[in-house]
């Protein structure tokens, strides 16, 4: 169908989000059936999701695990605290189906790829402000710092009925709320390790009468694991909430941060690459319960980053080539959630309006504005639940698109989940792309929407003793993606002309702790296949594994140990190394110093068998190297 006039193109997928609505309204009419959604729904699998079995980001508002038809995955604070993070690079390395190439350290600036997608195609979300850059839609996982995270979910496959852009995938980082149990309390920080690496922190948080706070800041330093490899990074972050009545809450959010870090050497070209990256974030958003069952979110925001990526010769402060991008964007988003006994319906709208200016552009700025509107719902009918939605979006530079999707779950004997997936996707191709002149490449205007049709399929069942089991199966089917062409005096354009499938499975397990030990798994099996021309797609990490094993006694010590191997199925020119598994070891104790104070001793091997794995000899993981601190809980 890639063949088809454009209109006709437009009119089939117009066709196909109608027929999704009209579904969707066909069912809404029926009247709710005479068995209520079961008691015991909300709690299955509770066991192992505890107090984090409802998510948010499938559908924008609060929902069960057993309602989710999409493949989502969740990473706690607790986790990101037992790993020893800095960064969210660090998490999204241990999460099945997510694999990160270029990741040469916790700073490092690693493109992010879920079930083998691009790193463009994956759409990063704080605080319901995107965090990819308008002129090369990069989401910077690397820079972002973790203190201030009570959760990601992560949603493996596109999101665009609910998220819009996102042909690969959403990660939704939900940011911790002002503690509502005391007025003061917080948390200091200080650690050490090799290369001078040094990671200090500080937060604190409680409420004040109807106030609540939080607010956290912190630096991250080191000399750099690999040479030319180094960091300075400062965050601050501040969370206000206002409770005026019982049905409002208004929450202001701000968000600062100032990385200055190497991007390593080349020794084949002689030269190497420095990056300055200034980011800041701002929310302002009221939640207001209308009725028992309507409420509203209405939020703003605004995000302003400054970029400069210099390359250098070694031995020389010479500029080779400098490259500097401020990007600005303000918008906001208005939700309607009408939540009834047998089904909760969101229907919302989204706007931006982004800048860029760049020595990229021969004009010096380009303006990417969006608008979209969306309706999703989650209807339940006893043990079976089913999802249906659809988005608009319409774009400055690229034109519009429509998304829908449709899901279903089944709940079994209150301990397994069958779900089932189907949704179109896209995403906006970067600025730089549309309309940038870089090193020999020319703008293309024309391009389109990058777009999938993506099918999903699995369950996860705790229905065996002690062990908790998740299967799921993937197809993706891209088109219209971004691919270069050559062009005479050796230049080079982006075009509409790639077309990839996509499929595999993943395999995720935990256990319950027996005598404190616990152990968690996962496999992930990737086919990324042109359908061109029948090839492999290299680049593209075939399968990966992923152990860990976890001792949870605080009144001797806690111990998390985590592997994993990555196929990486690299280009024979990249010289890739991947025949080891690497391992990290945590461990921590906490001690009791008074009633209101604890202090833990933590400490980190990481690469623990000096192990190498990585794509490209440019971009090699760090080899065996430690850390070590001290934590003070008040």
């Amino acid at each position: 169908m890639s063949n088809y006039p454009a209109f006709i193109m437009h009119s089939y997928s117009l066709k196909t989000s109608l027929l999704f609505l009209c579904f969707y309204l066909g069912l809404s009419s029926f009247p709710p059936p005479a068995q209520a959604q079961v008691d015991e729904e909300m709690q299955v699998l509770q066991l192992f999701y505890q107090d984090n079995d409802l998510v948010v980001s499938s559908t924008r508002t609060e929902k069960s695990i057993s309602q989710v038809a999409e493949n989502i995955a969740i990473v706690t604070a607790a986790d990101i605290k037992a790993m020893n993070a800095h960064t969210v690079a660090d998490v999204l390395n241990t999460v099945t189906g997510i694999h990160l190439t270029n990741y040469t350290g916790p700073w490092s600036a690693a493109n992010v790829m879920i079930q083998g997608s691009t790193t463009r195609h994956v759409t990063l979300i704080i605080d319901g402000v995107v965090q990819n850059n308008i002129s090369d839609s990069f989401p910077d996982v690397g820079g972002i710092r973790v203190q201030q995270i009570d959760r990601i979910e992560i949603i493996k496959g596109p999101a665009s009925s609910s998220w819009g852009s996102s042909l690969g995938g959403v990660i939704n980082i939900i940011t911790k709320i002002p503690d509502d149990s005391r007025n003061f309390g917080g948390t200091l920080s200080a650690l050490i390790g090799n290369r001078n690496t040094g990671d200090y922190r500080g937060e604190t948080s409680g409420t004040i009468g109807t106030l609540g706070y939080y607010l956290t800041g912190g630096g991250l330093l080191s000399d750099g694991l690999h040479p030319h490899n180094m960091l300075q990074s400062g965050n601050l972050y501040t969370k206000l909430q206002w409770h005026p009545s019982d049905a409002s809450t208004l929450t202001l959010t701000l968000d600062y941060s100032n990385d200055s870090r190497g991007f390593g050497e080349y020794p084949l070209f002689g030269v190497s690459f420095f990056n300055r990256n200034n980011r800041f974030s701002s929310t302002l958003s009221l939640l207001q319960n209308l009725t028992d069952d309507l409420s509203l979110d209405l939020s703003f925001r605004t995000l302003q980053t400054k970029a400069e990526v210099k390359m250098s010769p070694y031995l020389s402060d010479e500029e080779l080539q400098n490259t500097k991008a401020d990007d600005s964007t303000f918008g906001g988003s208005t939700r309607l959630t009408w939540d009834q006994q047998w089904h909760t319906l969101v229907f919302g709208s989204d706007f931006d309006f982004g800048r860029s200016d760049s020595n990229l552009y021969n004009s010096g700025s380009q303006h990417l504005d969006k608008w979209a509107l969306y309706i999703n719902d989650t209807m339940k009918f006893g043990r079976f639940s089913l999802t249906p939605g659809v988005r608009y979006d319409n774009t400055s530079t690229n034109g519009d698109f429509w998304s829908p999707s449709l899901g279903a779950t089944c709940t079994i004997a209150d301990s397994t989940v069958i779900r089932g997936y189907v949704a179109r996707g896209f995403s906006i191709p970067p600025i730089g792309s549309t309309f940038g002149t870089g090193f020999y490449s020319l703008p293309n205007p024309s391009l389109k929407m990058e777009q999938v049709w993506s099918f999903t399929a699995g369950f996860e069942s705790a229905a065996l003793k002690y062990l908790w089991l998740k299967t799921s199966y993937f197809r993706h089917q891209v088109s219209d993606a971004l691919t270069s062409v050559s062009l005479p005096g050796g230049f080079f354009m982006a075009v509409n002309g790639g077309k990839q499938r996509r499929e595999g499975v993943e395999v995720e397990l935990k256990t319950t702790p027996i005598y404190n030990f616990s152990l968690t798994g996962g496999f992930t099996f990737v086919n990324a296949k042109d359908t061109t021309t029948g090839e492999i797609v290299k680049g593209v990490p075939r399968y990966s594994y992923d152990i860990g094993v976890q001792y949870n006694n605080s009144r001797i010590i806690k111990a998390l140990l985590k592997g994993r191997y990555v196929d990486w199925n690299a280009y024979p020119g990249d010289e890739g190394k991947y025949d080891a598994m690497i391992w990290d070891l945590n461990l921590s104790k906490e001690i009791t110093l008074s009633e209101a104070v604890t202090a833990e001793v933590f400490f980190t091997a990481h690469n623990l068998f000096n192990g190498a794995q990585y794509a490209s000899s440019f971009y090699q993981n760090p080899r065996r190297w430690f850390e070590g601190g001290l934590r003070f809980n008040f």
